[in-house]
């Protein structure tokens, strides 16, 4: 079995998702978060069911969609016994379909799994890090075991159950031992036993008492079965009373069948009729309805009394409504002109405001061009000054800056010279520290004592110097080195100190201030000069600006004008410009009023007929207008009374045809059933319908009939019925009352064994007895189930052991060397244990492995094992990550064995490793990554589309998360 498609609904974050599965290897690459656990939870919802909401065993999360999609989906497998089949499951239904839509029944899915469930497909043909982790966890003593159960049987859950259920039933019962349940229980019913037989060896009369309560008891079920007879025989006699009634009922209708005469009336017959009759009455309806309607128009058409007008005077009109449109159109152009000479006023003014001029004053001819020549030489030099003014004030301020940084360099230097100057002090200190007349305090301490030693032993010496006098004048000569050599060392601090560095450095900066206070001073005559230069030109700026002043009041403007809008714009000449267009626009206004008043004169004959109060051109042309629509919508709603007058005409004609076709049909149907008129029509559609009422009668008196028709027919009255039911009914009740002499008999006899039974203590005893037989038999049947299982596992091991199949032996080997690279090349099965031999035939135990190793081993035996499984069930493996920790030489090894072992078995590979990624063919990989970014561009129309589309059948499901 192999799955080729994934056909998801919604589950999890996948809805409406479809993959398309190789046969072989399927990697499925994604990081996490990306739907590989959901994939995967899916398969095992498909193939097992759906956790549910209170039960999560395998399945520790049910994945429900968000949005409310149909949970669920579908997987096609491929290469089952029923070739190609479609899974189906969602919270609602379970299908198993084939390719072509056939439905198959639902427990095709468990024979395609040969009964494997959920927990046995997690132990066999899962992989997960979890596995691999598990090794780490299991003692040296315990693991050879372990291994040795997933090389025999394919996974160590066997193993744990056999030694559980041995564990249990050494609890339960043991040999020789007397604490145990069934042990116990063993003893109790045997004391039991033994105290029954004892007490019936003393009841002597019991087995007579017993014999007599047989015959009784034969007796009472001889009267008893006399009874079951004779009530059967009151019963049909009772059924008979009841349907005598019926076959009475039958053969009265049946009576009244043979005189009744059916005659064959067309189907719809009565329908076509009463349409007929009913065409007829609406029809003469509509004719007098429209009848009236024509009187009516008629009557109002005489009432439009501009009608007759409008159509005498056609042409004028056309004339009239086409110079209207030309007026129309002179008006809007008057209107627009009137627009421009305002416009035109109203910019004359605003070219004198901003101007600033007096419109009266000014004037354009030669003298004024003079006069602007003239202000352009006065700005030209007002320019000159300004531009002058900048470039002093602009130099200036670049002479203060100077000065300002001539200042502040000036005070940095100062400072420079403060820090040296607290420098030399701490020198000073130093040197007064360390050229200190303390120093010679020991040296001259030296010094006198051996010159005292020397004198001393001078004086009172006899024979010349003794070892005292040497040893004086060595210490005196010590003192006095010592003194000398301190004398040199603080002639050497005072030469440093003289010659220190940071009496040159604070030499070169007050250089440096000295300096910058010259160059201070000479940029500050600078400023000064530039200070003079600006007071200067500011005074001729403003003899400028006053002969500037005179000359705009000479030329018209006003003294706060800005003379260079004057000089640049020139707003006297646009002035000047737009006097000379408003001129041209009252002119334009002269010749459109010309028009308007030529066209009041033609229109005159309208305006006698329909006179206007209002004199203005626009309300007149209005009034046209108006008018012309007024005459327009009576001509038109004449036509339209003409019109409907003649469609009711046409109505009124149409229904008359139609009431002549209704009646020749109404009288075609008299002949057809040969009546004369209505009345004889409907009394025969009465006896057909009394005809089939009554045969529809005798069909359901039949149906209550049968089974009893003949004895029916032989019962003579009812009268005699009822007697042979009495008759009966007499029979029975002598029989029960020869029955009840016999009860009493047998409650004596039961009396009587009750007292020998010693009050019931017998009867107690052996119900006892009876309840602890059952007992052990439940506790034997437990013990013997786990027991035998537990036998039945040990030796499926055993016989593992002693001879493992040899093709899984083989390719367990051929695994683990290809894993790693040939250091181990077999692995050996047998009573003892397992082992694995090394390329140099040293045997290791599997604690005596790293842990790599041991995953790997546990990889090895686990792919054979499933290989070898392949006769039983096939199943795609799903792994998932399980190689994480894996270094790269490792997964490399294992994944070309999983390559290799695809060519015959379908896995299913979830990881998040890059390695994988490149190690497998680019058709071999799905990228959940991408698949979820390319899932996110469809628009939520689409998805309706798509949940619409695949929305299943409704079957019942009682239990949520499917079969």
């Amino acid at each position: 079995m192999k799955i080729k498609t994934l056909d998801i609904y919604g589950y999890g974050k996948w809805v409406n998702q479809k993959f398309d599965i190789d046969d072989g290897l399927q990697l499925f690459y994604g990081q996490n978060e990306a739907g590989k656990s959901t994939l995967q939870s899916f398969i095992r919802s498909i193939l097992f069911g759906f956790p549910t909401k209170r039960r999560r065993v395998n399945q520790l999360n049910r994945y429900e969609p968000r949005h409310g999609e149909v949970y669920g989906g579908r997987i096609l497998l491929t290469d089952t016994a029923y070739q190609d089949v479609w899974i189906e499951r969602t919270s609602k239904i379970f299908t198993v379909t084939t390719e072509n839509g056939e439905r198959l029944a639902d427990d095709t899915l468990e024979k395609i799994l040969g009964g494997l469930d959920e927990t046995l497909f997690d132990n066999f043909y899962a992989f997960n890090l979890q596995n691999l982790q598990e090794l780490a966890t299991i003692d040296a003593e315990k693991i050879s075991d372990y291994f040795l159960s997933i090389g025999t049987l394919g996974s160590d859950k066997f193993l744990e159950i056999a030694k559980q259920y041995e564990k249990e039933t050494d609890a339960m019962y043991r040999k020789q031992a007397q604490n145990r349940p069934l042990n116990q229980l063993l003893v109790e019913y045997e004391a039991m036993a033994e105290n029954v037989y004892h007490m019936e060896l003393n009841m002597s009369r019991y087995d007579s008492l017993i014999e007599q309560q047989t015959q009784q008891e034969q007796i009472i079920n001889q009267l008893n079965q006399e009874i079951d007879h004779l009530d059967k025989e009151l019963r049909v006699k009772d059924k008979l009373l009841g349907r005598y009634d019926i076959y009475l009922k039958d053969r009265l209708a049946k009576r009244e069948l043979e005189q009744l005469v059916y005659t064959h009336i067309p189907d719809k017959a009565v329908e076509i009729l009463e349409n007929n009759l009913k065409a007829i009455k609406e029809s003469q309806t509509l004719i007098i309805q429209h009848e009236e309607r024509l009187r009516n128009l008629s009557g109002e058409l005489g009432t439009l009394t501009r009608l007759n007008w409008a159509n005498n005077h056609e042409d004028d009109r056309r004339l009239w409504i086409a110079e209207t449109q030309k007026t129309k159109e002179v008006q809007a152009k008057y209107e627009r002109t009137i627009e421009r000479i305002q416009e035109q006023n109203e910019t004359m003014l605003q070219l004198a405001r901003r101007g600033q001029f007096y419109p009266e004053k000014v004037f354009q001819n030669l003298e004024y061009d003079e006069k602007v020549e003239e202000g352009l030489g006065i700005q030209s030099q007002l320019d000159d000054l300004l531009k002058q003014h900048d470039s002093i004030k602009a130099e200036r301020k670049v002479y203060i800056d100077q000065r300002k940084e001539q200042q502040n360099f000036s005070a940095i230097v100062r400072q420079q010279v403060a820090k040296l100057e607290n420098q030399r002090l701490n020198e000073e200190a130093q040197l007064t520290q360390s050229t200190s007349l303390n120093h010679y305090f020991l040296g001259l301490i030296f010094l006198i004592v051996g010159v005292v030693i020397v004198a001393i032993n001078f004086f009172s010496a006899e024979g010349g110097p003794s070892l005292y006098g040497w040893l004086g004048l060595a210490i005196a000569l010590l003192g006095l080195l010592s003194v000398v050599y301190i004398f040199i060392e603080h002639r050497k601090h005072h030469k440093t100190f003289k010659n220190s560095p940071i009496i040159e450095k604070i030499t070169e900066l007050r250089q440096k201030e000295q300096q910058y206070g010259e160059q201070s001073k000479a940029l500050g005559i600078e400023i000064n000069e530039r200070e003079s230069a600006l007071e200067a030109i500011s005074a001729e700026l403003e003899s400028v600006s006053s002969q500037q002043k005179r000359w705009l009041v000479a030329i018209g403007f006003y003294p706060t004008a800005d003379p260079e809008i004057i000089l640049k714009t020139n707003p006297v000449k646009h002035y000047f410009e737009a006097k000379a267009q408003r001129t041209q626009f009252e002119e334009e206004k002269e010749t459109l009023n010309k028009k308007i008043v030529e066209w009041r004169a033609k229109i005159q004959p309208l305006l006698e007929r329909f006179p206007l109060i209002d004199e203005g051109t626009r309300p007149l042309i209005r009034h046209v207008e108006e008018v012309e629509v007024a005459l327009t919508r009576s001509q038109e709603r004449g036509k339209a009374i003409e019109e409907r007058m003649e469609n009711s005409k046409q109505i009124i004609e149409s229904n008359r045809t139609l009431i002549k076709e209704s009646e020749e049909a109404i009288k075609q149907l008299f002949e057809a059933t040969d009546s004369e008129n209505e009345l004889i029509f409907r009394q025969k559609v009465d006896t057909n319908q009394l005809i089939e009422e009554l045969t529809a009668k005798r069909s359901l008196y039949q149906e209550q009939m049968i089974g009893f028709e003949a004895a029916l027919e032989a019962v003579s009255t009812k009268q005699a019925l009822s007697e042979e039911f009495q008759s009966l009914e007499h029979q029975l009740m002598l029989t029960k009352e020869r029955l009840t002499p016999h009860h009493n008999e047998r409650a004596s006899l039961l009396v009587e064994i009750n007292h020998l039974e010693q009050d019931g203590s017998y009867q107690d005893l052996l119900q006892l007895l009876e309840n602890k037989k059952e007992e052990v038999k439940a506790m034997v049947f437990e013990w013997g189930r786990m027991r035998v299982a537990m036998e039945l596992i040990y030796q499926t091991l055993r016989q593992g052991m002693e001879s493992p199949v040899p093709e899984m032996n083989q390719l367990a080997n051929e695994i683990f060397s290809t894993l790693t690279y040939g250091r181990y090349t077999q692995i050996k099965l047998n009573k003892k244990g397992l082992k694995v031999k090394q390329f140099s035939d040293i045997l290791f135990e599997p604690h005596e492995l790293s842990q790599g190793t041991l995953e790997q081993l546990y990889v090895a035996l686990r792919l054979s094992f499933v290989k070898n499984a392949l006769q039983m069930i096939n199943m795609p493996i799903l792994i998932d990550d399980a190689f994480v920790n894996f270094d790269e030489i490792r997964k490399t090894s294992m994944y070309q064995v999983l390559e290799k072992f695809a060519e015959d078995h379908q896995i299913l590979f979830f990881t998040f490793d890059l390695q994988a990624k490149e190690s497998f063919a680019e058709t071999q990989r799905i990228d959940l990554d991408e698949t979820e970014k390319s899932e996110e561009i469809v628009t939520e129309e689409e998805i309706t589309e798509v949940e619409v589309s695949i929305e299943p059948t409704n079957i019942d499901e009682t239990e949520e998360g499917g079969i």
